[in-house]
């Protein structure tokens, strides 16, 4: 089926304002399919509204989201006390304190199982018949079923180059701190950091154009071929 519009978002970061606001701005419908490229949770004030938003979402219209490495710090958090200590430096607090509805206490048996199994949901790429979707990037040079899932989460976006199936790999995982996503037209980065005062972006694949929109309520909109 041709949907009207392929839309991904980046990294969200627990920053629920602009996630609900970059949604209003676009307006999803089920004609459209949308991907989150990961790391919805960590360092954000609301991860747990975030996920919520993105359930109720997923009612209405067709919904991929992917495994970032910040999910998969969390999955390995609930297993393991020592992961779940060292998870409390990189996000973690944040993301068990949106749990509490004080905001006061970080407990991971806070987390409502409808939630785990929400993320334990997410896969480690999408592919259409001319992009790949994923968190962090790709090995170049080998097909997606023979790389490991680690680069999928933890490859960054440097010394970036065409994979070989001729795709155009769309991410997020290194943060721009400009707030500017990178297109390389074969590859384009857009984790804008939103979570640390940069831009959510949402790119529109076929309509070259991402929507941008940030904690303090502001929006904007970019040509993707200006950015070439």
């Amino acid at each position: 089926m041709v949907r009207d519009r392929l839309l991904a978002i980046g990294d969200i970061h627990g920053c629920l304002t602009a996630l609900k606001l970059l949604l209003e701005k676009v307006q999803p419908t089920p004609d459209d399919l949308l991907v989150i490229l990961g790391d919805v949770i960590s360092r954000g004030p609301d991860t747990r509204g975030c996920i919520e938003l993105l359930m109720e979402l997923q009612e209405t219209m067709p919904l991929v989201c992917l495994m970032g490495n910040h999910e998969e710090y969390m999955h390995d958090a609930r297993d393991s006390d020592i992961a779940c200590g060292s998870w409390m430096y990189f996000g973690g607090e944040e993301t068990l304190l949106s749990y509490d509805s004080d905001y006061a206490k970080a407990d991971i048996e806070n987390v409502p199982d409808r939630h785990w199994e929400f993320i334990e949901s997410f896969q480690d790429y999408f592919e259409t018949d001319h992009e790949i979707f994923v968190h962090g990037m790709v090995d170049p040079d080998l097909p997606l079923a023979e790389q490991d899932s680690t680069e999928f989460r933890w490859r960054k976006f440097t010394d970036v180059r065409p994979h070989l199936s001729g795709k155009q790999v769309i991410c997020g995982h290194t943060s721009q701190k400009s707030g500017i996503p990178v297109n390389l037209k074969h590859s384009i980065c857009i984790d804008t950091n939103a979570c640390r005062g940069g831009w959510l972006t949402c790119l529109d694949v076929n309509g070259e154009v991402a929507h941008q929109t940030n904690e303090d309520g502001e929006y904007r909109m970019l040509d993707m071929n200006s950015l070439e």
